[in-house]
């Protein structure tokens, strides 16, 4: 579609005033005569005929639409002026017909457009190459310290995390590698300065001192340190004798009163099977209590990252039951990434599931609870339920990313729950204490 109006062009020479349009006072575009001889660009007239009457803006003598007609003599003059480019003024130094502009601007470097990376620059096109290479934000750079590739606007982010990363020892000042920083700082480190505790600490000895000062700490109390030693076997001798007493006490009661249940149970259970005419069985659960640790890390991660995933240790929900396994992404799966944490179960296909005759469907109750870690709290505050039906099957795979490796993990069966808690929640409680949360996962057998 034209644009409205004249040509806005930078003209080598003068534009003549028979050239020029009284109208927008721009060089004519496809223009037209009246009958009383003046010159307009076509877009211009028109617009004043859709008013309704037509009267010319020169000598307003009134025209009759039918009576306009296009000048092709004037356009092939006009189309044949010399202008400079519309990026003069950036650099460019090309002149040519006004015909052939749009086919100028077209291969012209001095143009912006939007940076091909897509990281929403504006950028000429003869500077784009070195753009990529050197200023684009979406750039991939290699870090300087673990090799790793990364995207450069990222970089900042892996550094803090990078274990190759030198970072400063705040006791002597040193720069260390990232992951051999709590060896420098150890016991058997290198670290001057690094606060240490006397190896006799748990015998009662208070003293911390840097690594010189322990030393002749050390030799200076051995006197003190083998009295010590004598004082805390005594004391271990007793509290032993004491603890064993009362583990007897308990387990005698306890067993007393698993005694006392059972014939409970007994009781009730032959009470049923009278009433209802059949035996009751009882329902099979399954616990597993999943420690999160170094959650900061993993959350970072899977933000640059989603695909990354944290997986739980292999389960079983009984002797010669089910293998499950855990799976969490801290940055949310499928349509909920960047606002949730999503939880999914994984049923395993065991090497021996195709020799060990299971049964043919086997279906189930499963729950995740989010602990909340404040001592006065109440412990279930974040509760999702769902069911599951194991029917075991070929073999399948699904691919997940753990923290930086690649893993295949292959499972008869998949549940999700994608939408566990939202990150607003998660950070409204004491859901993550010392860098860690807790989860619970119940799974009920043999519904009804």
């Amino acid at each position: 579609m034209a644009a409205a109006g004249g040509f806005d062009a930078r003209f080598v020479d003068r534009l003549s005033d028979r050239h020029t349009c009284p109208v927008c006072l721009l060089a004519l575009r496809e223009p037209t005569i009246t009958k009383c001889g003046h010159l307009f660009c076509n877009d211009c007239v028109r617009r004043l005929a859709r008013r309704g009457r037509i009267e010319c803006p020169v000598c307003r003598e009134e025209q009759n639409e039918s009576e306009i007609f296009p000048n092709n003599y004037d356009k092939r003059e006009i189309m044949s002026l010399k202008i400079y480019c519309d990026q003069q003024e950036k650099g460019c130094g090309w002149k040519g017909e006004l015909r052939e502009r749009e086919t100028h601007n077209e291969t012209c470097g001095y143009v912006d457009v939007l940076c091909k990376n897509k990281c929403g620059e504006m950028v000429m096109k003869k500077d784009m190459e070195s753009h990529i290479k050197k200023k684009c934000m979406n750039r991939k750079v290699e870090c300087r310290y673990c090799k790793t590739t990364v995207t450069i606007k990222f970089l900042n982010d892996h550094h803090a995390l990078c274990e190759m990363f030198p970072v400063v020892c705040k006791h002597c000042r040193q720069r260390v590698v990232r992951k051999e920083m709590n060896e420098h700082v150890s016991k058997i480190g290198t670290c001057p300065n690094s606060p240490l505790e006397c190896e006799f600490r748990e015998a009662g000895c208070q003293y911390i001192g840097n690594r010189n000062e322990m030393t002749i700490h050390v030799q200076n109390d051995v006197t003190s340190h083998l009295s010590l030693l004598m004082k805390l076997q005594s004391n271990t001798k007793s509290s032993l004798e004491s603890s064993l007493s009362a583990t007897k006490s308990l387990l005698s009661s306890t067993r007393a009163c698993l005694a006392k249940k059972e014939c409970e149970l007994e009781n009730l259970r032959c009470f049923v099977t009278e009433k209802i005419g059949m035996p009751v069985s009882q329902p099979e659960i399954c616990v597993f209590e999943w420690n999160i640790t170094n959650w900061a890390k993993l959350k970072m991660k899977s933000d640059v990252d989603s695909l990354i995933a944290t997986l739980s240790e292999p389960f079983y929900t009984k002797p010669k039951g089910y293998l499950l396994r855990l799976m969490l992404y801290p940055a949310g799966h499928d349509v909920y990434k960047g606002s949730h944490v999503s939880v999914h179960v994984l049923v395993y296909a065991r090497e021996y599931d195709y020799d060990v005759k299971l049964p043919k469907r086997q279906h189930c109750k499963f729950s995740f609870t989010l602990l909340d870690q404040q001592p006065d709290a109440m412990n279930v505050v974040a509760r999702r339920e769902n069911t599951l039906d194991v029917i075991p099957t070929n073999r399948m795979t699904i691919l997940v990313r753990e923290q930086e490796d690649v893993s295949i993990i292959p499972y008869t069966k998949l549940e999700t729950i994608n939408d566990f808690i939202t990150h607003e929640q998660l950070n409204s409680r004491s859901y993550i204490r010392n860098n860690e949360i807790f989860i619970q996962f119940c799974l009920q057998l043999k519904l009804p």
